[in-house]
């Protein structure tokens, strides 16, 4: 499916952002390993989602809708089950990663798998080789440290180290140690994307998990952990609300509202929006929502690393913003459902944006855009990444994969068509 765009000045409303899926899938986790039946408010549902249960009733958990977007999850006290079948991860990195750190929490054999993307783009050999090291068993079945990988327990602890450059093989050490039958010491070079292992973290607190923590670098973690029970509400997600609070900043008389917005939850993309106020941005944050309005931007050096997820859309501020912005510390984006730095580059190009690659970001001058044919590469970011640049360009611009949207924000074009987006699928 394809997603028409045109220029769209006067943007205005309010813009419903969905729940965040990092909060989502570590509450679902905790949860299956809790004692007792927990309940997850409104947690975000996508394909991944969907997958996610699968994987962790496979390993003996039971997962259940109710009504009023409520789901009920009895957990297994930490007993972790062998699958029956194999854990197809689909396209999420996070059920590979996560998954695979779990299994090494059982005694047999787990086979987890994804699409072609995920074999050939997600890097396993990190987490396979800090499994290793902690007394379980894992392999890379083509050798090459990608999936398919087949891992055995059980998880012994101990000392392991592991690169940090991508946190999630971080993260689900972090979780799977707290079951392993003795305390963990994981010591992590090259420690990035912290604040995503600060979600982690804040849930390990929420669950009474006995651990310390030395600037992401050192972490220590009691095994044979064991927790209640519990009902958490899902907030919204920072991620998703970046899109159309940017739109309204590159785009003429235009002023967003997104309600419901917590400035004071763990997610680190929040941060974003105090870089697009020393770019110049007008938004305002109060405890009921966030306000964008139109600006005008100037460019500026920006670390990347504590926001990945952001690289793409704020090349677009780049391309927006007077004088030159340099996106930097991002070598890790090229890792996720596409390699963002090269993509974003071609289809920014393809733009008329005045945009250079580099090894880890991009460098990007003021442009003109004009509407183009550009391929989304089956990635939900980059599609709506594409269609918050559209909205500033001239001429209409027809973006690929619509349908990828659904992993993280599945209303994102009903929502920006009522503010006044000039968007259409077709």
């Amino acid at each position: 499916m394809e997603l028409l765009v045109g220029a769209s000045p006067n943007l205005n409303g309010a813009v419903r952002i969905p729940p965040n899926k990092s909060h989502s899938f570590r509450a679902l986790i905790m949860a299956g390993l809790a004692e007792g039946v927990s309940r997850i408010i409104d947690p975000m549902v996508s394909n991944d989602w969907m997958r996610g249960v699968e994987a962790l009733e496979m390993f003996g958990a039971t997962v259940e809708p109710r009504a009023d977007r409520v789901w009920e999850i009895t957990g297994t006290a930490g007993q972790i089950h062998t699958p029956e079948d194999i854990i197809n991860c689909g396209n999420s990195g996070i059920i590979l990663r996560f998954f695979m750190a779990l299994a090494a929490c059982g005694e047999k054999y787990t086979v987890l798998t994804g699409d072609a993307s995920l074999r050939r783009l997600r890097l396993c050999q990190p987490l396979i080789d800090a499994l290793n090291s902690l007394g379980a068993w894992a392999v890379s079945t083509k050798g090459d440290g990608h999936a398919p990988v087949v891992v055995r327990g059980k998880l012994r602890g101990g000392r392991a180290e592991i690169d940090g450059r991508d946190s999630q093989p971080v993260s689900a050490l972090l979780i799977a140690s707290s079951l392993a039958e003795a305390p963990t010491e994981l010591v992590v070079r090259n420690a990035g994307e912290k604040p995503w292992v600060g979600v982690t973290l804040d849930w390990l607190n929420r669950c009474g998990i006995e651990h310390s923590n030395e600037n992401f670098e050192l972490y220590r973690v009691r095994g044979r952990s064991h927790w209640k029970a519990f009902e958490r509400r899902i907030p919204l997600d920072w991620s998703a609300a970046m899109y159309p609070i940017l739109a309204a900043v590159i785009t003429a008389q235009s002023e967003l509202r997104l309600p419901g917005m917590d400035f004071n939850d763990s997610q680190g993309d929040k941060a974003v929006v105090d870089v697009l106020r020393r770019m110049g941005a007008n938004i305002e944050t109060t405890d009921a929502e966030v306000v964008a309005r139109s600006s005008r931007l100037h460019g500026m050096e920006i670390d990347c690393n504590d926001f990945i997820d952001q690289l793409s859309l704020l090349a677009v501020a780049g391309a927006m913003a007077e004088g030159q912005t340099t996106l930097t510390n991002a070598e890790v984006a090229r890792h996720k459902e596409c390699d963002r730095i090269a993509e974003t580059c071609k289809a920014l190009k393809a733009m008329g944006a005045a945009v250079e690659e580099r090894p880890d970001g991009l460098a990007v001058r003021r442009s003109r855009l004009h509407g183009a044919r550009v391929n989304a590469q089956k990635d939900h970011r980059m599609v709506m990444t594409l269609a918050v640049a559209a909205l500033a360009a001239s001429g209409q611009t027809v973006i690929s994969d619509l349908e990828s949207v659904r992993k993280t924000f599945p209303g994102f074009v009903e929502q920006m068509q009522s503010v006044s987006a000039d968007m259409q699928a077709q």
